[in-house]
């Protein structure tokens, strides 16, 4: 009798100690937060072996990769969460952000296109002011929706800046002019416009 009472305390206390995938989710954003990036990858791991369809921890799991400038790390998480949501627009941006950081402008401008397309209803080589209005009407980037999706003004801007890098001077303006549109970043998107027309200015100076 002693003996079974000890093994279903012995299990009772297992049981209990062990954590769910949110809780190491949970867990991993506290470290991640104070800056202890290592522990933070180890618990998030954790987390998506625990439930391997948990979106946000493949999202905190490659921001910690990002904070570490482990960016080629950061979009292999990002590349795994797509083969399970081939539609997160989050994972497509963010791997737009880690190919911008490397410079790698081509790359960044590719992956932001598929962030707009993964929208639906968007046509990334469109950035035309109705779109620009669905895309506010349809704003709800807290919680569960944050994890999936990004506002298409703030991908544009981060699309003209490639654009400008690479020298195509046209697309970039006409992102930032969407930008003003939706009143993203007026101040910084007045100001690239004016840098793109200055470019075309000294380029036809030249002919």
């Amino acid at each position: 009798m002693l003996v079974r009472i000890l093994i279903s305390l012995l299990l009772l206390g297992l049981f209990s100690g062990c954590k769910s995938a949110e809780d190491y989710l949970s867990e991993g954003k506290e470290l991640s937060a104070s800056g202890n990036f290592k522990a933070a990858l180890f618990t998030l791991k954790k987390a998506i072996q625990g439930n391997p369809f948990l979106k946000e921890a493949y999202i905190q799991l490659a921001n910690c990769h990002e904070s570490m400038h482990q960016e080629d790390s950061a979009i292999e998480v990002y590349t795994r969460l797509l083969d399970i949501y081939p539609d997160n627009t989050a994972a497509y941006y963010y791997c737009g952000i880690c190919k911008y950081r490397q410079k790698n402008f081509n790359a960044a401008i590719d992956y932001f296109n598929k962030a707009i397309d993964s929208k639906g209803g968007f046509n990334a080589g469109d950035t035309t002011s109705i779109q620009a209005v669905i895309d506010l009407n349809k704003d709800n980037f807290d919680g569960e929706q944050a994890e999936i999706d990004i506002p298409t003004r703030e991908i544009l801007y981060d699309r003209g800046m490639a654009y400008y890098k690479t020298g195509q001077i046209k697309n970039a303006c006409r992102d930032f002019a969407n930008c003003i549109f939706q009143r993203y970043n007026p101040g910084p998107s007045n100001d690239m416009i004016k840098l793109c027309r200055q470019v075309r200015k000294n380029k036809r100076s030249l002919l």
